[in-house]
């Protein structure tokens, strides 16, 4: 995307899931599911949101993106084959059981990033910095990368439900294009980074009665056409696949 904080480099990804139904997915939301109309992202326009603020992968509060655990370096990642035919080697090289639930969530990984790519999707799992910034160069078609990632102002209470009112700016595009790149559980740092044909990204100030402010990052989804008929943004909005563009909030994700 655009402009966005310098990266300092020092489980769970957003809302959709990879098959946009999120009990298939070992990921939660970031910011309490929260789906919205295209024509509600306006200046003024209110929402009712709950942030759920926890140590966080990502963190862009200061200005910077730090991403803990660090990532391996390249060489280092790539001497361990990343395979679910691997997996029982990378559970004894990390000290994980193999009956445990870090281990199934490890196996499940792995399965995510060797499944199938949806329609309209390009798709890679990133195990070193230098990895996710190879293809988000190659799907953006430019060196000229910045990330971005939602800032949350206000971060001395872990939860609280506020009305935030949409600030200037709320409804103007970022990029015509975007790679969202999601932390998964793994031992190491390791991005599930996707491109998605339609998805276009928002910088949304959210301003609550009481002054607190998140710089949110909010992913539009003009294509859902091919999104399962249950997801729960179809029932929360009254809308069907393919007839209206459906937005989300992230928060631990990184946008580029």
């Amino acid at each position: 995307v655009g402009s966005g904080p310098s990266i300092r480099w020092g489980e769970r990804w957003g809302v959709l899931g990879h098959n946009h139904d999120q009990s298939k997915r070992n990921w939660s939301p970031n910011l309490a599911p929260l789906y919205f109309l295209r024509d509600d992202l306006h200046p003024g326009s209110k929402m009712n949101v709950t942030i759920m603020i926890s140590p966080t992968m990502v963190d862009g509060s200061k200005g910077g993106i730090s991403i803990e655990p660090t990532f391996l370096p390249r060489q280092q990642a790539q001497a361990i084959p990343f395979s679910t035919s691997n997996l029982t080697t990378i559970l004894k090289t990390f000290s994980i059981q193999p009956h445990s639930e870090y281990a199934s969530f490890t196996r499940q990984t792995l399965q995510d990033c060797e499944g199938p790519a949806l329609k309209g999707e390009v798709k890679y799992c990133a195990t070193s910095l230098e990895s996710m910034i190879d293809f988000v160069v190659a799907e953006l078609g430019s060196r000229e990368i910045h990330a971005v990632v939602t800032s949350v102002v206000n971060k001395e209470e872990k939860v609280k439900a506020r009305t935030y009112r949409v600030g200037d700016g709320g409804g103007k595009v970022m990029s015509s294009k975007v790679v969202t790149c999601h932390d998964v559980t793994f031992p190491y740092a390791v991005f599930y980074c996707h491109n998605f044909q339609g998805t276009r990204p928002y910088m949304v100030p959210l301003i609550a009665d009481d002054g607190s402010r998140v710089n949110a990052i909010a992913l539009c989804h003009f294509d859902t056409s091919n999104w399962n008929p249950g997801h729960a943004s179809f029932r929360l909005l009254g809308v069907k696949p393919g007839t209206v563009p459906i937005c989300h909030f992230i928060l631990k994700d990184l946008a580029w």
